[in-house]
């Protein structure tokens, strides 16, 4: 009787430890180990992501998108033969649509291009980078248990990450877009997640802008890291030249 007493003891004495809720800095650590651990994250100066892009299923075409440290962008999207460029080299943005000329972006594109731009995530540093971040508890998606995190960046931008509690992958961003001078509800789900480097991306991203009928796919068919990619990217686009027409 006394040694089973003494393991009853011993398991009533770890069952707490077991049972614990964990931190924020708990699943926050465990996120970034999971995506491939810091070092390697802060290791990637560039990345490539070459796919596709459907807004519906009669409108598809192509995607790409550059990134260099610190906040370049360009991103280029083909839709029903006409391309649009949206570059930025950190602290002016352009825009140019086909043929036509090349536009500054305005405060609010240019702050979502910056969002983009992110390779870290607002996760990596958080503290030093001044936000802050809360655990709502858990929430099942698409059939998960995931962590919900609240996510307020320094410059007072809200957004919710959902952590799934077995692999510690992102599955779900809730957040406020800029679309049209309006400011709407969207969310995006993670999915079909490949290592690239020792580092894990999802190569397929479905987005959706809460009450309307936007929705959005993407399907990465490549993703490259730290590939070289001239500045010069990052700059004001060209016009594109016209389509040639075929001889009569």
């Amino acid at each position: 009787m006394k040694k089973c007493s003494l393991l009853l003891a011993g398991v009533a004495l770890f069952a707490p430890l077991a049972g614990r809720a964990q931190t924020v800095d708990e699943i926050v650590a465990k996120s970034l180990a999971a995506r491939g651990g810091v070092a390697r994250i802060k290791a990637v100066q560039t990345q490539l992501l070459m796919g596709h892009i459907a807004l519906g299923p009669d409108t598809e075409g192509m995607l790409q998108v550059e990134m260099k440290r610190p906040g370049k962008i360009r991103e280029e999207v083909t839709l029903n033969g006409v391309t649009r460029i949206r570059t930025s080299d950190g602290s002016t943005g352009w825009l140019v649509v086909g043929t036509g000329e090349p536009r500054p972006l305005s405060a609010d594109e240019l702050k979502s291009l910056a969002d983009s731009a992110d390779i870290d995530g607002p996760l990596l540093d958080y503290k030093a980078k001044g936000n802050r971040i809360e655990l709502l508890g858990k929430e099942q998606v698409e059939g998960k248990d995931t962590y919900k995190l609240l996510v307020t960046e320094s410059n007072g931008s809200v957004r919710y990450d959902y952590i799934d509690c077995v692999s510690y992958l992102g599955v779900k961003w809730e957040g406020k877009i800029q679309a049209n001078s309006q400011e709407l509800e969207a969310e995006s789900f993670f999915h079909d997640y490949r290592p690239v480097d020792g580092l894990m991306y999802a190569f397929a991203i479905d987005s959706d802008t809460l009450g309307t009928q936007r929705k959005q796919k993407l399907v990465f068919d490549k993703i490259e890291v730290n590939p070289v990619l001239d500045d010069a990217r990052f700059g004001k686009p060209s016009a594109q030249p016209a389509a040639a027409k075929p001889a009569q």
